[in-house]
């Protein structure tokens, strides 16, 4: 419930501070005197950005600030919970508009964004005015005021949940299958380069090994005769390079006592003696182990040419690119084995998430389809009571789905609010066809049939604050009347904020505040304040009139004394 609006340096008001009760508050004025200004600072507090906003001041930044109290409303309470706000029973949202028209946005005093304000709106504020009236005529409207009246919105929720659960996995799936089929040609390639690979047993440095060998092998005659010929030039020849150096070895060991240096000389003779002979037998026993193998030479020439072939077709350097080409040819396959793995399991989980959202479509259409019976009485017996005597209403409902539908033609058919359209029907005259709203309905029969809505969903919502900005276009006498009985009949359930030009509904009003326009010092300027009793009939003997004669204020005195007297 709103209980207090303060506005500062806002358009042609310098500072005014307003309370408001439960029940309805009116808000009344002559023509022109700027009534709406008040609806407008409540839309710019949540959020909205209206056209020609004025600082009165225009040094000074522009401020709003309305004050709710929240004790009976379970689900904002549990929003603002949710969102880390403490609040005992009062909250405060407030707007700050700068010189350059910045705006901030308060909670309690801490600052938060638009985006929060606007989401906050809905669990504070209900709006009726001509956007409403136009809502009205859409078919999603129609849809959430059946589902708000039978209590649906929970249901409908989770519908919504599963429909986009469902939705995301077979997008999921279609593009896994689509990148699957994509894929497939080099897929098989993958798996016969491969294969190709796996059998070819590869390992680390084998054509460079393989190379050597068949260097060796390819050479061993020649080695063989080196050795040979090493041998006997070292050891067998006479005068042999052993023989040679062994006698200058022996020569020297005669002086070797007599220098160090040729002590050192003789030892280094020595070692290269036995150098020399060791290095003989190794050439000789290596001579004697080496053979010459045709077959290997040819086996090893079959390999190098399969492991070069493999290089240049895979268009590689090396036998270590080849391995990183087999271990990456090992992993898309794998990836690929998975992708089909994910795609059966996808498609198993998809047919079951799809059984249950038709199972929760079907609940939801079939509660619709009594839920509209009941509404749609309900709501012609108010339209009635409105001065349309006549009225009929019939909510329609089009199941859009069908059992044997294929889930993208089921997509294709429905929406997250489920599978049902709604269309609201109306005929205000007996034997006229019922048509729906947009093509029968004048805006005072619009308007008169969207306050009946909101009188038969008032007592299945919490309370909010309903903003009802001059909406008795086109009506008067008898109508007037009747419309100010049932706005009276609605401010017993939720907290109305109305603005009129009718004296009929500001005479039911349980508090009533009136706006003034005037000039002072060559500036306009706006005063707002509650009437006082006597106020408040000359207000309403000129809201009758235009005037404040005696008769007038007869008229507003009977009409006040009738109120009170209906209770």
């Amino acid at each position: 419930m709103l209980t207090e609006l303060y506005l500062k340096n806002y358009l042609m008001l310098q500072e005014t501070r307003l309370s408001f009760d439960k029940g309805l508050n009116v808000i009344t004025g002559e023509t022109g005197a700027g009534k709406s200004i008040l609806v407008g600072s409540i839309s710019l507090i949540f959020g909205d950005n209206l056209p020609g906003i004025e600082a009165f001041d225009k040094d000074q930044p522009i401020y709003l600030e309305a004050t709710f109290n929240t004790q009976d409303s379970v689900e904002l309470n549990d929003f603002l919970s949710k969102n880390a706000i403490e609040t005992e029973t009062e909250l405060i949202v407030a707007r700050e508009i700068n010189q350059s028209g910045k705006s901030s946005y308060f909670i309690n005093g801490r600052k938060t964004g638009a985006a929060f304000i606007r989401e906050l709106k809905r669990y504070l504020i209900d709006f009726h005015h001509q956007r409403d009236q136009q809502l009205l005529l859409s078919s999603s409207y129609q849809l959430d005021l059946l589902d708000a009246y039978a209590g649906l919105l929970p249901l409908r929720e989770s519908y919504a949940s599963q429909f986009r659960e469902v939705k995301s996995t077979l997008k999921t799936l279609q593009e896994l299958k689509a990148k699957a089929k994509n894929q497939k040609e080099l897929s098989d390639l993958y798996r016969f380069q491969y294969e190709e690979l796996e059998n070819a047993k590869l390992h680390i440095k084998e054509d460079v090994e393989l190379q050597n060998e068949y260097e060796l092998l390819s050479r061993s005659l020649e080695i063989t005769e080196l050795c040979d010929e090493i041998n006997t030039d070292l050891l067998e020849k006479d005068n042999s390079v052993f023989d040679i150096v062994n006698g200058h070895l022996s020569k020297l060991k005669r002086y070797q006592h007599l220098s160090p240096e040729i002590k050192v000389c003789a030892e280094n003779l020595e070692q290269a003696l036995e150098d020399l002979q060791e290095t003989a037998n190794l050439l000789s026993n290596y001579r004697d182990n080496l053979d010459y193998d045709a077959q290997r030479l040819e086996n090893i020439q079959a390999r190098l040419d399969l492991l070069n072939s493999l290089i240049h077709k895979h268009k590689v350097r090396s036998i270590e690119e080849l391995l990183i080409l087999f271990e990456e040819r090992s992993a898309q396959i794998a990836a690929q084995d998975k992708s089909e793995k994910e795609i059966a399991a996808l498609e198993k989980q998809l047919e079951n998430s799809y059984s249950l959202l038709k199972i929760k479509g079907a609940e939801l259409s079939l509660k619709r389809q009594k839920a509209a019976l009941q509404l749609s009485q309900q709501l012609q017996t108010s339209i009635r009571a409105l001065s349309i005597p006549e009225g009929i209403l019939e909510i329609r409902i089009d199941k859009k789905a069908e059992d044997n539908f294929l889930i993208s033609d089921y997509f294709f058919a429905v929406t997250e609010c489920g599978e049902d359209t709604v269309e609201f029907l109306f005929s205000a005259n007996p034997g006229f066809e019922k048509k729906s709203l947009s093509s029968v309905v004048s805006g005072g029969e619009l308007s008169r049939i969207l306050l009946a809505i909101k009188q038969v969903l008032a007592e299945r919502l919490e309370p909010k604050l309903i903003i009802l900005d001059e909406i008795e276009s086109g009506i008067g006498g008898k109508t007037a009347e009747n419309v100010a009985d049932f706005i009276a009949l609605l401010s017993q359930r939720q907290q109305i904020l109305c603005i009129t030009h009718l004296a009929q509904i500001a005479a039911r009003a349980d508090k009533h505040l009136a706006i003034e326009k005037f000039t002072h010092a060559e500036k306009t300027l706006v005063a707002l304040h509650e009437l006082n009793s006597e106020e408040r009939l000359k207000e309403i003997a000129r809201m009758l009139s235009g005037s404040l004669s005696a008769k007038a204020l007869a008229h507003a005195a009977e009409l006040l004394d009738k109120i009170t007297k209906r209770g």
